[in-house]
């Protein structure tokens, strides 16, 4: 399924694009505290409206990765173990590594969520993959952290998921339903009673339908013939990343993420199956292959690239955002690449061959 990887790379540009646009704000959060700082660029208002819905990126990663791994628990039933140890093994040494890299970079000082810097408790929440549960400064510790922390909860539950769902299409939208209502009440008990903020958004039951979107588009991709209409996935996506943002929906009666995971998890249904050009093509595969460590170096590189684009365009204009982007995105690959290479594929290459010999001797 090679498009999957092309919309992996559509979402890891869509993270990108968030925090470039972000400016200073985000350049400096992994050093300082830039809660209240003025924002770098004056986008036009639509271009705003575009930039401040591309954090739904990640909501694409959980998408694709509920499809994945749906599809995979679909072809080898019942191998809890051997699901346990690809799972830690694919996302865990990465994310350890860049908790590592961050806390040298920037010490235990204040930083965007943590405005008292951050404690040892932090970095253990951190390294346990709970920071989406209970918050506070272990945010700070790996940038953009709390979604691994929400994909480790995804891991844990899909087992269980799988065994409600049974493959039937009618459960898996039923509970597809169920937690878009829980995450919609929530949400509305929190509007209304209180303030919302990142942390809420963070939880692991208000991304929970993110994920069942992708789960119930994998079970319907298995039991049911996709139409043959690439196009139809390319006029979805763009539907999804450029029209849905200016849909006037109100958040107390319908969170706006809640309609791009539906649809991106259709793109990613008819994708599988019959991949689109934009997605299944060598560049953006490359990119989504190696989009998991972009995200985890893609802040450290922040800095110096919006530095550089400001010597060469001054003034915060749109050359400067889109030379800001442009300089993020490629060193950001490059590095990924190496990491990819050589932090990446070793402990995913061990698990495998571990699994590998298991599965000989049990024979």
């Amino acid at each position: 399924m090679p498009a999957l990887d092309g919309l992996r790379g559509v979402a890891i540009l869509m993270v990108i694009a968030a925090h470039v646009g972000m400016g200073w704000p985000a350049a400096l959060s992994i050093l300082r505290d830039t809660n209240g700082m003025a924002p770098t660029f004056v986008l036009q208002p639509w271009l705003a409206t575009i930039f401040g819905t591309m954090d739904n990126g990640v909501r694409l990663f959980f998408v694709v990765s509920a499809f994945t791994l749906t599809i995979r628990a679909h072809q080898s039933p019942g191998d809890l173990g051997g699901y346990a140890l690809r799972r830690i093994a694919r996302v865990g040494p990465g994310y350890w590594l860049a908790g590592i890299g961050y806390t040298l970079l920037a010490g235990l000082g204040p930083r965007l969520w943590a405005p008292n810097g951050v404690s040892p408790i932090d970095l253990a929440i951190a390294a346990l993959f709970g920071s989406a549960w209970l918050g506070g400064a272990s945010f700070a510790v790996v940038p953009g952290g709390w979604s691994v922390s929400v994909e480790i909860a995804f891991y844990l539950a899909l087992p269980l998921l799988i065994r409600i769902i049974e493959g039937r299409i009618w459960r898996a939208i039923a509970l597809t339903v169920l937690t878009m209502g829980i995450a919609q009440i929530r949400a509305q008990h929190i509007l209304l009673t209180g303030h919302w903020n990142f942390f809420d958004l963070c939880n692991p039951v208000e991304q929970a339908p993110v994920f069942l979107c992708g789960v119930t588009a994998a079970v319907i991709c298995l039991k049911l013939e996709m139409p043959r209409r690439p196009v139809a996935a390319t006029a979805l996506l763009f539907l999804a990343i450029a029209l849905l943002p200016f849909s006037p929906l109100n958040p107390l009666i319908l969170l706006p993420y809640l309609p791009f995971a539906a649809t991106v998890a259709v793109v990613a249904a008819i994708s599988a199956i019959h991949p689109p050009r934009l997605l299944n093509n060598l560049a953006i595969g490359w990119i989504g292959k190696v989009s998991y460590s972009m995200y985890l170096v893609h802040f450290a590189v922040l800095p110096v690239s919006l530095t550089i684009a400001e010597r060469l365009f001054p003034g915060p204009s749109g050359l400067t955002l889109a030379a800001h982007f442009t300089m993020t995105a490629a060193a950001t690959f490059g590095i990924a690449c190496l990491t990819y290479r050589y932090v990446e594929l070793p402990p995913i290459r061990w698990a495998a061959r571990r699994l590998r010999r298991a599965a000989l001797q049990a024979a």
